[in-house]
């Protein structure tokens, strides 16, 4: 009769078999250390620290007397810097109740200094020059009949839609203002004095 084995047998040829694998895992852990020792010592198998990141590199010094880089554009000339435009307006000679003056042109910034000189030889009537804001031509009519019953204050209603004004000018007086206009555009100006609307008006262009 052929020998059977017993269960006690299977069990141990299994764990020999483990034992096996263990002791052949567990040599090449001891070959490896040998050999990352001779090589290249033992600090071969530990993390190799990160390079630090390369420092920026530093300016260029300046020597004496040289420019400086350039590391922006030079900014546009402010408009401070043009000259003051000087304006003179006064009734029209062929209609008094009219502006002689239905344009103006000036540059965004620039200040305006703007004479209304109330003379006319044939029809004295009171006057006033009022600017408006930006866009408000629209608006001119309705501002100028808000002021009809302003006589205390010249015919000048309290709008936000006013940019500058004179006083009520009298016939054979003067009056100067200075203004600058913030923008490019259409800035109206109009008489407010009741009835000199529609006619005494004209138009400032700020480029």
């Amino acid at each position: 009769m052929s020998a059977h084995s017993t269960p006690s047998e299977n069990s141990s040829s299994i764990w020999s078999i483990i034992n096996k694998i263990i002791g052949a895992v567990m040599g090449g852990v001891v070959l490896l250390w040998v050999l990352a020792f001779i090589f290249d010592g033992l600090g071969s198998l530990r993390p190799k620290p990160k390079a630090d990141a390369p420092a920026p590199a530093a300016a260029a010094p300046v020597a004496p007397g040289a420019a400086a880089p350039a590391t922006a554009a030079a900014p546009a000339a402010p408009a401070a810097n043009l000259p003051v435009l000087e304006i003179t307006i006064k009734p029209d000679a062929a209609n008094p109740l009219a502006y002689d003056t239905k344009t103006i042109s000036v540059k965004v910034g620039q200040k305006v200094k703007l004479t209304f000189n109330n003379t006319h030889p044939t029809l004295p009537q009171p006057h006033n020059f009022v600017l408006g804001k930006l866009g408000t031509k629209d608006k001119m009519m309705a501002i100028a009949m808000g002021a009809m019953t302003l006589v205390d204050k010249g015919y000048i209603p309290d709008s936000p839609d006013i940019l500058a004004h004179t006083n009520l000018i009298q016939p054979t007086k003067s009056e100067t203002i200075e203004f600058t206009v913030p923008a490019a555009g259409e800035y109206p100006y109009f008489c407010t004095f009741p009835g000199h609307v529609a006619i005494m008006n004209g138009v400032l262009t700020a480029q």
